[in-house]
């Protein structure tokens, strides 16, 4: 089977259009439509429906896609090991990493590391911790930089890093004046949280049974920039650590006030890849920035 062809077919059955996959490849949607035929030859099954409301996969099409993403990725790793090889920092480096990570964290340790090895490509996934897990284990990343990871036997936490709460709001809300904020008061305003399949959300619920309080958000979104907006209009209140909004607190948009101290367990960052799968030399040189990362931007508690 050549790489092309595969290549070729896992672009269609991600954009699910030949037309947009041959933009995306800058091909003539023609020579796309032959390396299918290729393949549907070589396989001797069709791995494509076209209908009115565009391309839908086979059967068979299903499986060869989830085959071809992992083959894919594999093939980018070894020629990243050549290129490394050879001299040249080149590859590409998947990331899938909790929103409110992205402004304060990632995005400057990217940025430097660019600036050091320019021929790197990065691609970047906003993700919960379980979907960091499950594309860790598809191979569909190379990184996860998540909440509240948790434990698994295949994933291997290479950081983890810890950071308290805060109560965040508009600046003209009424607990903005408060040097701390208690749990009790918190919940005592409309919220804006992500879902319980969220870290956060999930250590919220341990700490109001813990306390025999009861609470039901007003908003309900895994979206940081809603949250973020409902809380500048004055409509919730947000708990997350001051580093997810560090921007907006600097340009004097939200406020974020400490949440007591012990009244809710720390936000743990952690590091993560797959166990089982070898890091590439650019993915080796990406884990060090972002570990280097973590060390400057919070107090390391380790990870086993």
């Amino acid at each position: 089977m050549q790489w092309r062809a595969l290549k070729y077919f896992d672009t269609v059955a991600r954009c699910r259009s030949l037309r947009q996959a041959a933009a995306r490849l800058h091909i003539a949607p023609t020579a796309v439509s032959r390396q299918i035929d290729q393949l549907e030859h070589q396989l001797g099954a069709p791995l494509l429906e076209r209908g009115p409301e565009g391309i839908r996969l086979t059967a068979a099409g299903e499986l060869l896609a989830e085959q071809a993403r992992r083959t894919l990725r594999d093939l980018e790793r070894v020629e990243a090991r050549i290129a490394d090889l050879q001299g040249m920092r080149t590859g590409r480096v998947a990331i899938e990493a909790a929103e409110g990570l992205v402004s304060s964290l990632l995005t400057p340790a990217l940025t430097d590391l660019n600036r050091d090895y320019p021929r790197l490509e990065f691609d970047i996934a906003i993700a919960s911790a379980g979907g960091v897990i499950d594309a860790l284990r598809r191979g569909d990343t190379d990184i996860g930089l998540a909440f509240f990871l948790p434990p698994r036997d295949d994933i291997l936490r290479v950081a983890t890093a810890g950071l308290e709460h805060c109560v965040v709001m508009a600046p003209s809300h009424p607990l903005a004046a408060d040097e701390e904020v208690s749990l009790e008061a918190a919940l005592a305003h409309p919220l804006a949280l992500p879902d319980d399949s969220y870290g956060v959300r999930q250590a919220l619920d341990r700490a109001a049974k813990s306390r025999g309080l009861q609470y039901a958000p007003s908003f309900t979104t895994a979206s940081l920039e809603t949250q973020k907006a409902l809380a500048m209009a004055g409509a919730a209140v947000l708990i997350l650590p001051a580093m997810a909004v560090a921007r907006e607190c600097q340009q004097g948009t939200l406020t974020a006030v400490p949440l007591e101290e012990g009244a809710l367990e720390r936000a743990r960052i952690d590091l993560c890849i797959y166990r089982h799968r070898s890091p590439s030399p650019a993915v080796q040189t990406c884990l060090e920035r972002l570990e280097t990362a973590l060390d400057g931007r919070a107090t390391r508690t380790g990870g086993p």
